[in-house]
């Protein structure tokens, strides 16, 4: 799911950086990313695909090798993290840094407001600071150095900032945050949000300037107030980078007609590709345990589940990557484990005639739990391939992976690793 959102975010952020950045049609741009990033977040839940007929899914996972000595045993499962474990907790890690770092700046606006109060002028709410923060607003606070009460651009600033209020700006800046948070790892994330903000001082100069204020006084203004700190990234600050293209953009004439001809084409590229991703095939998830496993005895011929050809089959087939709810073998991992354990057997040919090597097999798990189609896709002979599937075969009935609530096939191939010493080979 978060592959699909990521993937969305990059399309709709190219989309916009190729055909509309440089466009001044900048509430329409707004209302293009604002809206277009929220659909992404709702394209992992989409499954458009059966606008195309229904198909028969089996879903495909990759398990680590199971590894089988003539003798002993040794587990390596509980010390040796996964590579999926490892990528989780740096994922989980960077989720809550960035958490803190939210949590960190609503801290920082709370506590000026708390240590200067509110001040109401001209209809507005002000926070009145002796820091030599750059002027800014959060939602519908202004907040200003109290040397700037004095300066005759002061209404210019106010301007500036009210307009941030009344297109209600922060609410964007928030938005992305969450997301920011939640996608801390996806580098257009934070190009996106770079272009929002960017967006938000075209506005705000926009509306400036339409209330009468001469571009050439406005510009001057702006370089005057290049030189305030910006308190974090929530705010909105007047004090913004990108000075010459703000500049360029105050004053670039408007092409209506191109422009409006290039939205009539971007907005159905944007959106076909968006449900390309949303009918793709999700993210491969993998069990990596590894164990090692003893020789010991099989169970009865009794307790082997009924054979594939009990299964009623479906046509068309067709092989994806996983599923939102694995299957789930009675009992867990640890149990499958256990039960290849007890029941794989390192064959007497293969030992007398120093055979080791990794047999991969693949098998099936039905939408009613039963394991069928059980093969070998690369086998080394002396009797292991044989071993690997009566034991694959053996294994009791699981409980079935769900994708989108229905039930669906899912398909496992397990690489068993038949090890020898140097010396039993020798």
């Amino acid at each position: 799911m978060l592959l699909q959102s990521s993937l969305s975010i990059a399309v709709i952020y190219l989309v916009y950086h190729v055909f509309l950045r440089k466009d001044t049609f900048f509430k329409t741009n707004r209302f293009y990313l604002i809206t277009a990033i929220l659909f992404s977040l709702f394209i992992p839940f989409l499954d458009l695909s059966r606008l195309f007929g229904p198909i028969e899914r089996t879903y495909f996972v990759l398990l680590d090798p199971i590894i089988i000595y003539p003798e002993g045993i040794q587990t390596t499962m509980d010390n040796n993290p996964s590579v999926f474990q490892i990528a989780l907790a740096i994922y989980i890690t960077g989720v809550f840094i960035f958490l803190f770092r939210f949590l960190f700046q609503l801290g920082q606006l709370t506590l000026l407001i708390r240590r200067y109060g509110i001040s109401k002028r001209q209809g507005m709410r002000f926070v009145f600071t002796d820091k030599t923060y750059s002027p800014f607003s959060f939602f519908n606070i202004v907040f200003l150095n109290r040397t700037d009460l004095e300066s005759i651009d002061t209404q210019k600033i106010i301007a500036h900032e009210k307009v941030h209020i009344q297109q209600w700006h922060s609410l964007d800046l928030m938005l992305l945050e969450i997301i920011t948070i939640i996608q801390w790892y996806n580098p257009f994330i934070w190009m996106y949000r770079h272009a929002v903000k960017t967006l938000h001082e075209y506005l705000a100069d926009e509306g400036v300037l339409h209330s009468g204020v001469d571009v050439n006084v406005y510009s001057a203004l702006l370089f005057n107030q290049s030189t305030g700190i910006q308190i974090n990234d929530l705010a909105n600050n007047f004090n913004k980078s990108l000075l010459k293209r703000r500049f360029i953009m105050m004053t670039k004439s408007r092409t209506q007609n191109f422009a409006r001809f290039k939205l009539m084409l971007v907005l159905p590229l944007a959106l076909s590709m968006l449900l390309v991703i949303s009918c793709g095939p999700d993210i491969p998830a993998q069990q990596e345990e590894e164990v090692v496993i003893p020789q010991t005895e099989a169970p009865n011929e009794a307790d082997r589940p009924p054979s594939s050809s009990q299964v009623q089959e479906e046509e068309p087939k067709q092989t994806f990557t996983v599923v939102e709810v694995m299957p789930e073998y009675p009992g867990g991992v640890n149990e499958m484990m256990k039960f290849l354990a007890e029941n794989i057997k390192y064959p007497t040919a293969a030992k007398e005639n120093g055979i080791s090597g990794k047999v991969f097999v693949t098998f099936v798990v039905e939408k009613n739990g039963l394991i069928t189609d059980v093969k070998i896709l690369r086998g080394i002979g002396g009797g292991c391939d044989e071993e690997a599937i009566r034991v694959i075969k053996l294994m009791p009935k699981w409980k079935p992976g769900t994708q989108r609530g229905q039930a669906v096939r899912v398909q496992y191939n397990v690489p068993i690793k038949f090890t020898l010493d140097e010396e039993k080979k020798t």
